[in-house]
């Protein structure tokens, strides 16, 4: 496929929740002017952008634009330069976070979700978004990125039970995911992710943590979609000397864009041991707010 790297300024204008709204623009004069519609970004967020020409198969054109930045700031978007369509349709897309290094495998693109997402950042750019259009005809008016989220998320909620006396006493805690894949790609064309690689222990985001309702939550982790199999822990908490293993009791299979709210009672033990096992637990899909 020949391809080259596309040097022209490229405008955009943003909408979204988080930032004032930006007057669409009449009329491009072919110039493609991106409208970020949904996602919740954020100031300093950054978007890769490709566009192709039109082929016989998707994405399979000249590059127009390859991997192009655009970053969202408080007045709208700052980005490099002009991209001009041409007067056949165009396939493009769009993804979250931006790399500067990345680049197309046999049509896939990577998704990749960090082990250590304590950190916000990382937390963040582990929640990776696309869209896409195939055979897009210029209207001359403002594309409009509506993104899908390619990641699942893990919502934990902490119960005190026997042994404890409120769930203040949960708040000192450290959690561990156990042996999660972390490493998968999106096929262009479909959508579709590919099963994902690799196993790693996962640290989830938890500055958020509070008590609301006599549960502990804000503790979340962006995951690739995967199955869990029956016998797995879906979570080791250790508070004090005691570390619950938080143990499924069927298959537990994730899809892309769903918020799944883990609640774990935590029965303290008389026995120390190597791993207590949680006497509660449930899995729910709740709304991603």
């Amino acid at each position: 496929m020949k391809r080259y790297i596309c040097l022209l300024p490229i405008l955009a204008a943003v909408s979204c929740t988080v930032m004032p709204e930006v007057p669409e623009i009449e009329e491009n004069d072919g110039r493609l002017i991106t409208k970020v519609a949904e996602g919740e970004f954020q100031s300093g967020d950054r978007i890769g952008l490709f566009m192709f020409e039109g082929a016989d198969t998707p994405f399979g054109g000249t590059a127009i634009a390859e991997n192009v930045l655009v970053r969202i700031t408080s007045g709208g978007t700052k980005v490099g330069s002009e991209v001009f369509f041409p007067e056949s349709p165009v396939d493009m897309f769009a993804y979250y976070p931006y790399w500067a290094d990345n680049y197309i495998v046999d049509n896939y693109l990577t998704v990749y979700t960090y082990e250590d997402q304590r950190p916000l950042e990382q937390y963040r750019e582990s929640e990776h978004k696309f869209v896409k259009f195939l055979n897009y005809e210029n209207t001359g008016k403002p594309v409009e990125l509506a993104f899908e989220r390619l990641v699942s998320r893990l919502s934990y909620e902490l119960v005190p039970g026997n042994g404890f006396s409120s769930p203040e006493e949960l708040m000192d805690c450290e959690i561990i995911i156990p042996n999660i894949k972390y490493n998968s790609g999106i096929l262009l064309e479909t959508g579709e992710l590919k099963a994902p690689e690799g196993n790693r222990d996962f640290f989830p985001y938890a500055e958020e943590m509070a008590v609301v309702d006599g549960k502990v939550s804000g503790i979340h982790a962006m995951v690739v979609p995967q199955t869990l199999p029956k016998g797995a822990s879906v979570a080791n908490i250790r508070i004090g000397e005691d570390t619950f293993r938080c143990i499924l009791d069927e298959d537990f299979i994730m899809k892309k864009g769903v918020n799944y709210t883990v609640t774990i009672t935590l029965d303290k033990s008389d026995t120390k041991s190597s791993g207590i096992v949680c006497g509660g637990l449930s899995i729910n899909e709740t709304s991603w707010e």
